[in-house]
């Protein structure tokens, strides 16, 4: 549960910010006593600027009017409403993010901003909701490819000789980089590593010896690990690596907007920033569809809109003929898939040492 902790993390912030600034207090409701009518003090709290007649929030700073102790329900709800989008404007945003590809960057650049929820918070909240259904949804692992059969080339890599959990993760980056069903690779790969009891290594010697005494010590505890309990090691790494997987695809958004920006130079690194966040968004929401409809026709329709929504959006939003879009998608997708490879391999690596 880190990684899904971690997409919803900051509630201390929350409640410094509810504390300070009565953000949770009945602002939306126009309390009626005393301590909760909007503007009731005549000026803003928090700048002292004054207040028109019941204003909601001080159109100097920005805080909430109302000055009460917020209750429980009201906490909550700030709370939520905070970090994850479920005002009125969702069903609108998610409608236009799901069926009309670059829309809603369109609107967010040409400044309609508040009709929608915004791009981070998008993100945030489809995120979530995928990573609670991959952990709680039965046989959820196995619709997005992430549980294991037979697989030839990773069988080969764990008979080889080399039980290395990077030589087993390099099939998998090699997978990701031709744009083959990465992430079951990868997992396969690490578990047919781990049913080799040999000689494991994580790291290649002439590597790691350059490497600070105390990140050797926690390779060489890592390694001894594997050996005495490979499936364990194997079990608490997968574990690490999805708990990961949500910063992972956080810290790959400004990668991925300067590949956009390589391919589409002439609009700002900010508006590509911005397309990355909506198109993972709707690419979380299709993985979350697929999960929660796990039916064959889901699935196909699922991955088919995966692959040509991102050419309908860039299309929408950089308004450049088929062919060049076509040509720049193309390109993009290829440069995408070795971006997913690195970040594959740093998953691994960073897995297998947390088996240390």
């Amino acid at each position: 549960m880190d990684g899904l902790n971690g997409l919803t993390g900051g509630a201390a912030a929350v409640a410094s910010s509810a504390e300070l600034a009565g953000l949770a207090g009945g602002g939306g409701h126009g309390g009626s006593g005393p301590h909760g009518s909007h503007g009731s003090t005549g000026a803003c709290l928090n700048c002292g600027t004054a207040l028109a007649p019941d204003a909601r929030f001080c159109s100097q700073c920005g805080q909430d009017t109302a000055n009460h102790p917020p209750s429980l329900l009201e906490f909550v709800h700030e709370f939520v409403s905070h970090y994850i989008a479920v005002e009125g404007t969702l069903w609108k945003s998610l409608w236009g993010l799901m069926a009309r590809p670059g829309f809603l960057t369109k609107e967010y650049l040409a400044g309609r901003k508040q009709r929608y929820v915004l791009p981070l918070r998008l993100i945030l909240t489809l995120g979530l909701l995928f990573f609670l259904a991959l952990k709680f949804v039965p046989g959820a692992t196995d619709t997005v490819g992430l549980d294991t059969g037979h697989d030839e080339a990773t069988e080969q890599t764990a008979n080889d000789g080399a039980a290395s959990a990077v030589s087993g993760a390099a099939s998998a980056v090699a997978a990701a980089a031709s744009g083959s069903r990465a992430a079951q690779k990868l997992d396969k790969a690490a578990r047919r590593v781990a049913e080799k009891s040999g000689d494991v290594t994580l790291l290649d010697k002439s590597i790691a010896q350059h490497l600070p005494d105390g990140m050797q010590a926690r390779i060489q505890r890592a390694e001894d690990h594997w050996r005495e309990d490979p499936k364990g090691s194997a079990k608490a790494m997968g574990a690490t690596m999805l708990g990961l997987a949500p910063y992972a695809v956080l810290c790959s958004l400004p990668f991925f907007a300067g590949l956009l920006k390589l391919l589409f130079w002439r609009q700002p690194y900010g508006a590509h920033f911005v397309f990355a966040m909506h198109l993972h968004a709707a690419w979380y929401g299709m993985l979350l569809l697929a999960v929660l409809l796990p039916w064959g026709g889901v699935i196909f329709a699922a991955w088919l809109w995966s692959n040509i929504y991102p050419v309908v959006a860039l299309k929408r939003v950089h308004a450049a003929s088929w062919w060049t879009t076509l040509l720049r998608a193309g390109l993009l997708a290829a440069l995408h898939w070795v971006l997913i490879g690195l970040g594959l391999l740093v998953l691994v690596l960073v897995g297998a040492l947390a088996t240390a």
